[in-house]
């Protein structure tokens, strides 16, 4: 049987180093997030080509890098932030590409990336953090943006090419 952890450990989640962040923070947050980031040592729960790891500022942002292989942006690394809110799961986290891309769902100022293509409304007993990272990865998919809804679309220059 094939062994589904990753060769390497993935670093242990920190609790928030700012003092204010910590005691806003509820405990509840704190877990799941935690719990979260642990899962994505399963089996398909982070996508290949995909890296994560907390920020060592806080435990509500998330690092990461994606390497795509195939598809119109084959080549490209990008790099992004997950924020989540005080409130997650209830509150859906947000998603900011750091690397300059011309993509329809992610706006050209600021790198936000809409994830209501994916996750119209959120719904935090069945959407989790390895749904969204497998959005990330998907929403580079030929497939994906050859088929995306022009509601959702927030970068239209994009969308027209």
């Amino acid at each position: 049987m094939k062994n589904s952890f990753p060769k390497s450990p993935l670093p242990t989640p920190r609790v928030p180093t700012n003092t204010s962040d910590a005691s806003t923070l509820n405990s509840v947050t704190r877990a799941v997030i935690s719990t979260e980031y642990a899962s994505l040592r399963y089996n398909k729960h982070c996508p290949s080509g995909m890296y994560v790891a907390p920020s060592s500022d806080s435990i509500l942002v998330w690092d990461a890098v994606l390497f795509v292989h195939k598809g119109y942006y084959a080549g490209s690394v990008l790099k992004f932030t997950i924020t989540f809110p005080e409130n997650y799961p209830d509150k859906q986290p947000t998603v900011r590409v750091l690397t300059d891309i011309f993509h329809p769902l992610v706006e050209s100022q600021n790198g936000m990336l809409n994830l209501m293509a994916r996750f119209r409304p959120w719904r935090p007993k069945e959407h989790r953090v390895h749904d969204l990272l497998h959005f990330l990865k998907a929403m580079f998919k030929v497939t994906v943006l050859d088929h995306i809804n022009e509601l959702d679309v927030v970068n239209k220059e994009a969308f027209m090419l």
